[in-house]
């Protein structure tokens, strides 16, 4: 250890150390923290090269962790894709997709991202909607990612018609005829993966660095990318996260989840996972994981539930994506090889089906296996999941009864008791249970983590009250403090390197304006970050 640091820092400092959980200054050398404690005892640290700061106001954090966010997704569709989070109706789809069009006339398909089941209620939105707009392939995916919009030069150029076949894990909505009608979901983009998020190493290092740079002025500094090998089963995801890794332009700590399919022999695409995670190893690079999409989502009616789905009459619960026998094969052998499993699941079913692989295939915390959005949920699958030593990866953000959603899908899909009772939080905490906080990038639209924090406490929008949603399930700000950032270095099995401030860790931190552990819990998503440093160098600096 050096004698004196590179670095002294002085302000308010929040742990998140049990064992020292304030401090009023810090002493940092080889981007590690050397010294946290009083002002006094820093004075030490000070040598003729070193650099003193101070933070007269705020509260200093360590870095903050997202648990899931699709970075390679949310970056490629700033930069390459028709942006459509924003549009609520089908005219103003219309209108962003033609005004694209022309100011993209060198593509030769158009890709779009971010359109809103909510917009078309309980129906599904068709080719005909837009086959006027171009005589190119246009495919756009939901704001989910779970389902897949094509117009009808899409679909030809596929060659999707009456006569392709329906597949297991997906649902081809069809005319009274059996004709396509241009809305797919789940599974079924094996038809037409090519058309969505395809793009070379080059697009996609452009995409990564300005994904990265949104979430470095959020203060997050580490993130879970699920998804690395989504675009059309090729490498370059990864490849342009080592090469940008090794240019030493990666400045985020990023894990990716390589995702198996279950129509392409999961259990042994474990082994090509593991490939992976050494041909691309690096510093801030690693693929650590192995993701399985289980079920789908609720307002596309894939989301599997323990009970038929409120709206239909034929006991329809919903899609599950794996067979018990193929999913406990694909644990085991991901446990076999040392590779955590990450698993989607929304409804209850999932939930179940999941913890029951996971008892089989003798899953503990050693694993840190992890489920993820965990919207419906049976409490007693909650001892479970304590039990077996399942992170629980939140995404809290959405835990508030959205207008259009709730009322359009959610309570038609669910019927009420279950739309009241969606997104439980204090429960995973009361039971034991390790719970981390994700947005699930770019499905979430405000990304600050002080927003997630915010919302797992007062589980409203501010001044709405009727948007509030399940009250007994809110939790307290230390609580969602510790979820965002030491639960988060858990979850990737780096709890001894890094998510709190403590002597020996990596100096990963982040300032803020005010302190959130003191303001009015409406008002936690006011603070603004100021700084963010990585590995004891300041990555990003706000301009205000």
């Amino acid at each position: 250890m050096k004698n004196f640091a590179d670095t002294v820092i002085h302000g308010d400092f929040y742990t998140v150390d049990e064992k020292n959980p304030k401090a009023q200054a810090v002493a940092i050398a080889d981007g590690k923290f050397i010294y946290v404690g009083d002002a006094l005892g820093a004075k030490s640290f000070v040598g003729e090269g070193t650099k003193e700061e101070f933070y007269d106001n705020g509260l200093i954090l360590p870095g903050f962790v997202d648990g899931h966010a699709h970075g390679n997704l949310g970056g490629s569709k700033m930069l390459l894709m028709c942006k459509l989070n924003d549009c609520k109706t089908l005219d103003a789809i219309r209108a962003r997709l033609k005004d694209f069009i022309a100011k993209n006339p060198e593509m030769d398909k158009i890709q779009g991202m971010g359109w809103d089941d909510a917009t078309f209620g309980t129906d599904d939105p068709t080719a005909a909607m837009i086959d006027d707009l171009t005589d190119k392939p246009v495919a756009m995916i939901d704001y989910g990612h779970h389902s897949f919009w094509l117009n009808s030069a899409a679909m030809k150029i596929k060659n999707i018609t009456k006569d392709t076949p329906d597949i297991a894990d997906g649902v081809i909505v069809r005319d009274a005829d059996g004709n396509p009608t241009g809305c797919f979901r789940e599974g079924t983009s094996i038809y037409f993966n090519d058309l969505l998020y395809h793009f070379t190493v080059e697009e996609y290092k452009k995409a990564l660095l300005a994904y990265q740079d949104v979430f470095l002025s959020i203060g997050v500094t580490m993130t879970f990318d699920p998804m690395v090998n989504y675009d059309y089963g090729s490498e370059n995801v990864m490849e342009a996260y080592h090469q940008l890794d090794v240019e030493g332009k990666l400045k985020l700590r990023v894990h990716g989840g390589y995702q198996v399919f279950v129509d392409k022999n999961p259990v042994a695409d474990v082994e090509n996972g593991v490939k992976c995670r050494e041909k691309f190893k690096g510093n801030r690079f690693a693929v650590d994981n192995i993701k399985i999409l289980l079920d789908g989502v609720v307002e596309s009616a894939t989301a599997y539930l323990n009970e038929p789905y409120s709206n239909r009459n034929d006991g329809y619960r919903g899609l599950l994506r794996f067979d018990l026998d193929t999913l406990v094969a694909t644990v085991k052998k991901a446990h076999d090889m040392n590779i955590t499993v990450h698993i989607h699941t929304i409804g209850d079913g999932a939930i179940a089906e999941a913890l029951n692989a996971f008892e089989k295939a003798g899953t503990s915390s050693d694993n840190r296996s992890a489920l993820t959005h965990l919207q419906i949920v049976n409490p007693a699958d909650i001892d479970r999941m304590a039990k077996l030593g399942v992170i629980a990866v939140a995404n809290p953000y959405w835990f508030v009864k959205e207008p259009d959603y709730h009322t359009k899908l959610s309570v038609p899909y669910l019927g009420k008791e279950r739309a009241e009772n969606q997104y439980p939080l204090k429960s995973f905490f009361d039971k034991g249970v390790v719970v981390t906080q994700a947005t699930d990038y770019p499905v979430t639209a405000d990304l600050r983590p002080t927003n997630g924090i915010q919302t797992a406490v007062i589980r409203q929008i501010p001044g709405e009250p009727e948007t509030l949603m399940n009250p007994s399930e809110r939790v307290t700000v230390e609580q969602m403090i510790k979820a965002t950032t030491l639960n988060g270095a858990y979850q990737f099995k780096c709890e001894d390197t890094l998510g709190s401030i403590t002597v020996g860790k990596k100096a990963d931190m982040v300032v803020l304006d005010s302190d959130i552990t003191a303001c009015a819990p409406e008002h936690i998503n006011d603070a603004k970050v100021l700084r963010t440093m990585i590995g004891g160098e300041w990555v990003y600096t706000s301009e205000k």
